[in-house]
């Protein structure tokens, strides 16, 4: 399967693969806006009829198959980034509301067949795949074919991408808040599959993970949130040497570790502006509201126990302020000290209607290491800084150099923290990778972060040349923060008490 617009990567996926998916959704979310004369919709529909005419001249027919949360093009998964998970998340949630598996298209599919599969299928709602199929027959679409899904296995071996694995986070988180809110009984088997999961896939490839946690979403920001929390807090766990069972009972505390919102009102959950006392008042209560309806279980297991307790303490800082006020507690849990960690990090590098100026992740590390000792724990975030590194996936760096680079991964275990991964997006290698912590033939670094720039709150990369950076055109890291010189024999301590 080669030809001069299809190569083939390393993984056996091919580089078409994203942009087929791409084009496709873009063509049914337009076709659910807009009527088949709009100018959006003849387009996003010829953009699609070209990527699909580019893919079937080297294969003769196209399936796209949608098994166990996994998009599939021609057998070969389709391993998304970050960048594209969105776009992989929506349409395989299209196509499990109506009941789609597999999609088919076969040479000589005409045009109007095209805009008749894509115009029953995004207006096919509560429509089944029988249905729509009859509706694709009676419309003489004859080159596309669609089934219903095979039958899902289990969450493990290949079939367990990262993609895969977050996605399935986000169901259950979904499907734990909705059971707790409808006085139901949490799917332990279920929830207990994915965190073993989550676990298996920090253990084997923790960086990929890590990178899809940088995913932000507001409109399903509870779920979003409380996955990345838990992907986080699993990352430090393993560091501090914690057991697979351990670790599968961190990543169940964090799913939970917000459930308490699901009785706040959204209004207040999703108000584009600062709270005024009495909202603040309602927001404080979820911790509380946690423990309650966890209570409410009919079989409270070790595993719901720890998470009542990581739920209760996420918001009681390290010296005891914060909320809810204790008087008799004089220390925090294990699970709780993480899960605050995690939870500060990605609260803070979320963006929010009402700030005038969103954070970036480097943002978010210098905040967790100027709160240690008081408000955090100084080992928790020692160790989070090791896992994710001073500029953790998603952060945006000028170099000294005059490139302009995103962190792809943080600094392998060994190397200074400040020396990521990056994918260099301005300068003379654009689109390769580079390691800051590559040294030259005298043992120098040949670039150096001089820049940490703020896309998010400007919605794009800025155009960055040599002399911006010689202007000072963005937020100047400075100095890596200082940690505890003692950090080190704390951490072993923390270890001791984990181990025990």
């Amino acid at each position: 399967m080669t030809s001069g617009a299809h190569t083939t990567r390393p993984d056996g996926a091919t580089t078409t693969d994203s942009r087929l998916i791409q084009t496709l959704m873009v063509a049914l979310r337009t076709a659910q806006m807009f009527e088949r004369d709009n100018a959006a919709t003849k387009a996003a529909l010829a953009e699609f009829l070209n990527e699909y005419a580019e893919r079937v001249r080297a294969t003769g027919t196209v399936r796209i198959d949608s098994r166990n949360r996994t998009l599939f093009v021609d057998e070969e998964r389709v391993r998304a980034r970050a960048t594209d998970y969105l776009t992989v998340r929506r349409l395989l949630g299209l196509l499990d509301e109506r009941g789609i598996g597999s999609v088919t298209i076969t040479a000589g599919v005409t045009q109007d067949e095209i805009v008749e599969f894509v115009y029953v299928v995004a207006r096919g709602q509560k429509k089944g795949v029988e249905d729509l199929a009859r509706e694709l027959e009676a419309a003489q679409v004859r080159h596309i074919q669609i089934a219903p899904p095979v039958e899902e296995g289990v969450l493990t071996g290949e079939t367990s991408s990262s993609l895969h694995t977050y996605s399935a986070c986000l169901d259950v988180c979904e499907e734990l808040q909705k059971a707790v809110k409808t006085h139901g009984q949490i799917r332990t088997r279920r929830a207990r599959r994915v965190t073993q999961a989550v676990v298996e896939h920090v253990l084997s490839d923790e960086a990929s993970l890590l990178a899809m946690s940088t995913i932000k979403e507001f409109d399903d920001y509870l779920f979003n949130h409380s996955v990345n929390v838990a992907i986080l807090a699993v990352a430090v766990g393993q560091r501090l040497s914690l057991g697979k069972t351990a670790l599968g009972d961190l990543c169940f505390a964090a799913f939970l570790h917000d459930l308490g919102k699901v009785e706040v009102p959204r209004e207040i959950l999703q108000k584009p502006a600062p709270l005024d006392p009495e909202e603040w008042e309602e927001i404080r209560k979820h911790p509380t509201n946690s423990v309650l309806l966890l209570l409410r279980q009919q079989n409270l297991s070790q595993s719901t126990l720890r998470a009542i307790i990581g739920s209760f303490e996420h918001h009681i800082n390290y010296d005891m302020s914060g909320y809810p006020k204790v008087r008799e507690k004089s220390s925090l849990s294990l699970f709780g000290r993480i899960i605050t960690v995690a939870d500060r990090f990605d609260a803070i590098t979320t963006a929010r209607e009402y700030r005038t100026v969103n954070f970036t992740p480097y943002d978010g590390i210098v905040h967790l290491i100027m709160s240690s000792r008081k408000e955090l724990d100084p080992v928790i975030v020692k160790l989070f800084v090791e896992v994710m590194g001073l500029y953790p996936p998603g952060t945006v760096l000028g170099l000294d150099t005059g490139e302009v680079g995103v962190v792809r991964r943080p600094p392998l275990p060994g190397n200074p923290v400040n020396r990521p991964e990056i994918y260099m997006v301005r300068g003379l290698e654009k689109g390769s990778l580079v390691n800051l912590a590559d040294k030259d033939a005298n043992g120098n670094y040949p670039r150096n972060v001089r820049l940490v720039f703020n896309p998010e709150n400007e919605g794009h990369f800025p155009a960055v040349t040599p002399d911006d950076i010689a202007r000072g055109e963005g937020a100047e890291p400075g100095p890596t923060p200082a940690v505890s010189a003692d950090f080190d024999a704390e951490c072993g301590e923390s270890r001791a008490e984990a181990s025990a």
